[in-house]
């Protein structure tokens, strides 16, 4: 008889057990239903996140003294210190007391580091433009420089900076001619 009570009190005791588990379980799957819908709300802003930022590039063209001119891609938002890094760094004779590093981009934006005794536009003080780091509308500015020949002077100061304004001469299709119309207007320092 004491068996018999002891069984029924233990089966009273399993089913409220088995009650309890089943009002846990019904309510953790209800969160669990929640967690997932939160997650997937989160991917979603993600992809929306993506996707504008895929639409947010902008291209911005740093030229001067820094190591590796060109026209880059950044993000929006990316500041001026964010383009020179890109482009490899400063020069050693970059003169950044009027920059603003900070400053953010803009879509199209020139930037154009002066070298030390240079104006913001490439010219020297003596208004003559420094070939070591005029910026190709300078350079087709010269006499006898066009777009090609800009492109050249480009890409020879970026393997080796102009020693002197007679070296202008080693670019092809540069000759004593168009030296002779060019000399009185450009410089190297």
């Amino acid at each position: 008889m004491n068996n018999r009570i002891y069984m029924k009190g233990l089966a009273v005791v399993l089913i409220i057990t088995l009650l309890i588990m089943s009002a846990v379980g019904i309510k953790l799957s209800g969160k669990e239903k929640e967690i997932n819908f939160t997650s997937y709300e989160m991917e979603e802003d993600q992809e929306i996140s993506e996707e504008k930022n895929l639409t947010s590039h902008i291209f911005v063209d740093i030229d001067g003294a820094v190591k590796i001119p060109g026209v880059y891609q950044f993000n929006n938002g990316d500041r001026i210190n964010d383009a020179i890094i890109m482009a490899g760094g400063l020069a050693e004779d970059a003169c950044t007391k009027n920059l603003n590093k900070a400053e953010k981009l803009t879509d199209g934006e020139k930037i154009f580091i002066p070298r030390a005794g240079e104006d913001s536009d490439g010219s020297s003080d003596s208004g003559l433009i420094n070939i070591n780091s005029a910026s190709m509308a300078d350079l087709i500015s010269l006499p006898g420089v066009g777009e090609t020949y800009a492109q050249r002077i480009v890409d020879y100061r970026n393997e080796k900076t102009f020693g002197s304004i007679e070296e202008i001469k080693n670019i092809k299709g540069i000759g004593d001619k168009t030296f002779e119309k060019m000399k009185d207007l450009i410089t190297v320092d």
